[in-house]
């Protein structure tokens, strides 16, 4: 297994924890604002991968150049 496959299974895990709390502490539950909701959880799962990915690479818990 890759070094970074758990990083993205956290990273997708984050992204729907932080899209049922935004839609549910929203207060309208509608189709427009699932939609928009989704597409922020998406970019913020994606911004975490990217900075954990590099927080790790700091630290030296991932290869400077992983290709995964």
């Amino acid at each position: 297994m890759k070094p970074t496959v758990p990083l993205k299974l956290c990273s997708i895990a984050f992204a729907v924890l932080w899209t049922c709390g935004m839609v549910l502490s929203s207060g309208a539950i509608d189709r427009v604002n699932i939609i928009i909701m989704s597409i922020c959880g998406a970019l913020a799962g994606v911004g975490w991968y990217f900075a954990m990915h590099w927080v790790f690479q700091f630290i030296e818990l991932l290869p400077p150049h992983d290709q995964g």
